[in-house]
């Protein structure tokens, strides 16, 4: 096993040739990749070797541990590109993919797997709760990949989970890392979480079910109809979508669309810092 702030990763075959030794900062991420060596990356981007190559049956060996050598039960994560272990640490997976109706179907011939650790940093969100939330109000969360948009919308979820009914759309269950359907992440008192379930259905389901006052889900994209549905319809929704700036949400298509139905964007760099917040009669 990998032992990463006291949590176990079930990699026994990279273990035996990792060394984590003398890494400065939060480690952030572990990347595997055949025929290289081993990368262990910190939360402020510096990367540190900390291994001999490993051969391409190591790495197969490694993914295979990583799916618990079931891997027919991981098929639609691995569509995804993905597999999300206890504790919300997702392994992101890139081999061959194998085509089915112009749609990736599974992946095979795994060459990397890079292990993004989950972390709970409590109050990391209570500037951005101060800034804006005096009631409920909706939120897009903007940031670019591995800048802490997920760590910063777990703690506002678990801030707004002590004071309100809080549905959160956990699809690949890295913000409250249920295992068996209890969350070993604190996301709050009042919160209740779907998961698995992808985001515009999860939507309706708790509009449907739950009476939540504020909805939260990671990364959206085109799901239109369903945040539409649940911003006129009386329930705040938070969510998190990858751009590094307000004018680069603009150009992507699907979400330059949803912009003016969201209350508040707020941008966010390095670290979970928050860089802007805007209202959205600016947008």
């Amino acid at each position: 096993m990998i032992t990463v702030k006291g949590q176990e990763i079930p990699l026994k075959t990279a273990a035996a040739k990792i060394r984590l030794t003398g890494i400065r900062g939060d480690l952030a991420e572990i990347r595997l990749r055949a025929g290289r060596r081993a990368a262990a990356v910190t939360a402020e981007g510096e990367m540190y070797i900390c291994s001999e190559p490993f051969s391409a049956e190591d790495i197969s060996n490694c993914f295979l541990e990583l799916c618990r050598y079931s891997v027919h039960s991981y098929t639609n994560e691995i569509a995804e590109g993905y597999v999300t272990l206890d504790g919300g640490h997702r392994v992101g997976i890139c081999g061959t993919a194998v085509m089915k109706n112009g749609k990736i179907e599974t992946l095979r011939d795994i060459s990397s797997l890079n292990l993004r650790l989950a972390r709970q940093v409590k109050g990391c969100a209570e500037e951005l709760y101060g800034r804006i939330f005096d009631s409920p109000h909706s939120l897009l969360l903007a940031g670019k990949p591995m800048c802490g948009k997920t760590t910063l919308l777990r703690d506002l979820t678990r801030i707004l989970g002590e004071r309100y009914k809080v549905t959160l759309i956990d699809s690949r269950n890295e913000l409250s890392a249920c295992v068996k359907g209890t969350p070993t992440l604190d996301i709050g008192q009042h919160t209740d979480v779907l998961c698995g379930c992808p985001k515009s259905e999860g939507i309706l389901l708790a509009l449907r079910s739950m009476s939540p006052e504020i909805i939260v889900c990671d990364e959206i994209g085109r799901d239109h109809k369903a945040v539409e549905q649940c911003l006129f319809c009386g329930v705040k929704l938070i969510a998190s979508a990858h751009s590094g700036s307000i004018e680069e949400l603009r150009r992507r298509s699907g979400i330059a669309e949803l912009l003016p139905m969201f209350e508040y964007t707020a941008v966010i760099g390095t670290k979970g810092r928050l860089t802007e917040v805007y209202r959205s009669e600016g947008i």
